[in-house]
């Protein structure tokens, strides 16, 4: 007991800390005690009964100790909901163990502990568990498959198979054999995402398996989806990100704002940290953001509720006992705030740069629009809609949490924290410049290096200008570690995200199903008449639907199973794609309501801090005001920035699906002297008029 308080009041990152002890002390008993239970749950283990928490508590932590990796340490069986985040914290900061600063603190914390008797319990190493025979090990096949899968996933399971064997045996189109495959393959893999049945970047690897079988597409057209400019361009802003945590650079920059702005006034501190994840989250991962800043909050609440809490003796002994009382429930309001601020700062934040949020690649990615969506025009067209959602999620946070709450934090968590990261050193210095380039260059590469007046330079897209400063970061010697350059591929491949590349790659597999298929004719035809309508009710309509359905599920398996579909009624109707792929795209970042929805929402969640009453009273009113507000600026923003009121654009005429003629006419409002033809079989294509043409000769089959 005397241990466990030592690790909570000593460690200031206690959470780090304690996952760190759990990987380094060779003392696995003692750091049993302290490493997955909180103080509530200590005291539990007084109770009777609560011996078996307590073996899993030291088997666990010898899992931990025992593996090289932490990414290999699976705490799903650890008792209460401080096991949950910690199993978030370990799938999301895994590299945080190989900072040498925190390992010399929780060695020197635990170096002179005795061990701790657990009533002759002695904690089991992963490579030494005690095995039935092989024969009983396989009767208990079915009992352990069954204790593994819950009942979401199991319904999810059962959900995908039916679909899909529905979908095999129904014929949609005589002319397109292959579009019930892939139509029953994309509903087995949506419903795998949407029910997480596998990890999500384990099910993007579902297409890759079935599409060659059902002879859709060969295997090395499948693979080729899953590795294009789209993942590069990821990847180069990743590898920046990971520099940029390396060196610590982002805590600088946290630290910094909240010492200037103070945090003496509640509704300040919650701004700040809403303004720092916001902008933070639009050149990082919006996960790493929320990660981070995390602990900085949770420490600074921790110092308030410890003033709090001597306060309330104070009052006790003065008989005024419900002040106190009063004092303790603001200061829970005002934690819920503040961890909801970093949540949806880091979401908005993300809607405003291409590389912010994997969904904004997932449509860059896509064939239709690959040639017209870049960073600095995407920058134009979210920018706008990003900080409308950033000052509505202030406001919500605001009244609902922080109006009328009145205490003082502690300033010396803040300042302290700062002063542990030291002076401002050269590594930092360096990765700021190339942030900075790297930004710089994706905002002036169409004016500058495309530019015919200029560079001239046509081949080159914003996975080259990613990549170039990513190479950077491995050429600049490093000066706190000498012989080494700021950032080491070893440290690079470690935090790299690939399964956030690979679960994009397979929205591209299953967008490509649907060209080679036919299935992208079929569900045009089907969904016509959707796309017919005034523009700002389509838009108003996307929007509300796509963001319901994200708050259910990944918003990237939302953003690969939606987009390929609108590309695909754009493309039979004639509808400019943008018209219906911006608002979808944007809505994939509106999930303010549910802690699945996104990881940023999941991690603060997992703190056990806010309940999920908490994401729906601030979410409900963020998703109205997102999806109406929202579609206005969608609306709006889209018609300047991509002209989405125009005719079709060429750019978007791929050969398997339109032809470009040299026919004059009024379309959408404009003359034009060529325009977009959609193929509707073989040698036929029909204007966005009605009228059908013969494809070669031009000659005009049939009238509207």
């Amino acid at each position: 007991e005397k241990l466990a308080d030592t690790c909570t009041r000593s460690c200031s990152r206690s959470l780090t800390c304690r996952l760190a002890m759990g990987s380094l002390t060779s003392r696995l008993d003692a750091c049993a005690w302290a490493f997955p239970l909180r103080s509530s749950q200590r005291r539990g283990l007084r109770e009777p009964g609560a011996k078996h928490d307590r073996v899993d508590a030291a088997n666990l932590v010898g899992k931990a100790a025992a593996a090289t990796d932490v990414s290999q340490v699976s705490l799903r069986d650890a008792p209460g909901p401080a096991a949950e985040m910690q199993e978030k914290i370990f799938q999301m900061q895994g590299g945080m163990l190989q900072d040498s600063s925190l390992q010399a603190e929780c060695s020197d914390l635990y170096k002179d502990s005795k061990p701790v008797d657990f009533d002759g319990v002695v904690p089991t190493h992963a490579s030494g568990l005690d095995l039935a025979p092989l024969s009983k090990q396989m009767q208990g096949l079915c009992r352990d498959w069954v204790r593994m899968i819950s009942r979401p996933q199991l319904f999810g399971l059962i959900l995908g198979f039916v679909m899909y064997i529905i979908f095999l045996n129904i014929e949609l189109d005589e002319a397109y054999p292959k579009a019930n495959d892939m139509l029953a393959i994309t509903a087995l893999v949506s419903s795998f995402w949407v029910f997480e049945v596998l990890p999500l970047p384990v099910t993007s690897i579902l297409p890759l398996v079935l599409i060659p079988f059902a002879e859709i597409m060969t295997s090395a057209a499948t693979s080729s989806s899953y590795w294009g400019w789209v993942q590069m361009l990821f990847f180069g802003a990743f590898v920046v990100d990971i520099a940029v945590e390396h060196v610590d650079l982002h805590s600088r920059i946290a630290l910094r704002v909240l010492r200037l702005v103070g945090v003496s006034r509640p509704w300040i501190v919650v701004l700040a940290f809403l303004v720092i994840s916001y902008f933070l989250s639009m050149w990082c991962s919006n996960t790493a953001t929320t990660v981070m800043l995390v602990p900085f909050a949770t420490g600074l609440l921790d110092s308030a509720l410890q003033k709090s809490s001597k306060s309330q003796a104070n009052a006790s002994l003065n008989a005024a006992p419900d002040g106190g009382g009063e004092g303790a429930t603001k200061l829970h309001r005002f934690s819920v705030g503040v961890l909801l601020s970093i949540a949806y700062g880091s979401s908005c934040g993300g809607v405003a740069t291409l590389i912010g949020t994997p969904p904004n690649g997932v449509l860059a990615g896509l064939p239709m629009v690959t040639a017209a969506v870049g960073s600095s025009d995407w920058f134009q067209f979210a920018a706008p809609l990003s900080l409308v959602l950033v000052l509505l999620a202030y406001a919500a946070i605001y009244l609902l949490f922080v109006r009328g709450v009145q205490l003082e934090l502690d300033e010396g968590v803040v300042s302290k924290a700062y002063k542990a990261l030291g002076p401002l050193n050269r590594d930092e210095v360096f990765v700021a410049i190339i942030q900075f380039l790297q930004f710089a260059g994706f905002l002036v590469r169409k004016d500058l290096i495309n530019a015919p007046e200029v560079g001239d330079v046509k081949g080159v897209n914003d996975a080259t200008i990613a990549c170039a400063a990513a190479l950077l970061l491995f050429f600049v010697p490093s000066v706190k570690r000498p012989g080494e350059p700021v950032l080491t591929w070893e440290v690079a491949q470690e935090r790299l995200p690939w399964g956030v590349l690979i679960l994009m790659g397979g929205g591209f597999a299953i967008a490509k199903g649907f060209q080679e298929s036919g299935l992208t004719q079929c569900v045009g035809n089907q969904l016509a008449e959707f796309a017919g309508g005034s523009r700002f009710l389509l838009t108003l309509f996307v929007v509300g639907s796509v963001c319901l359905l994200t708050e259910v599920t990944s918003n990237t398996a939302t953003a690969n199973i939606i987009l390929p579909i609108l590309a695909a009624v754009s493309a039979e109707t004639l509808t400019h794609p943008l018209a219906l792929l911006l608002p979808a795209t944007a809505a994939c970042s509106f999930a303010f309501m549910l802690p699945a929805a996104t990881p940023p929402n999941s991690v603060v969640f997992a703190t056990g801090r806010v309940r999920i009453s908490h994401f729906v009273r601030a979410g409900i009113c963020l998703n109205a005001l997102a999806i109406v507000l929202g579609s206005l600026l969608i609306y709006g923003m889209a018609a300047v920035v991509y002209n989405v009121d125009g005719p079709f654009p060429q750019w978007a005429c791929l050969p398997e699906k339109c032809v470009w003629v040299p026919i004059r006419g009024l379309v959408r409002g404009e003359w034009v002297t060529s325009q977009a033809c959609a193929i509707i079989e073989p040698g036929m294509c029909r204007l966005l008029d009605g009228t059908v043409l013969n494809a070669t000769s031009l000659e005009i089959v049939a009238l509207r």
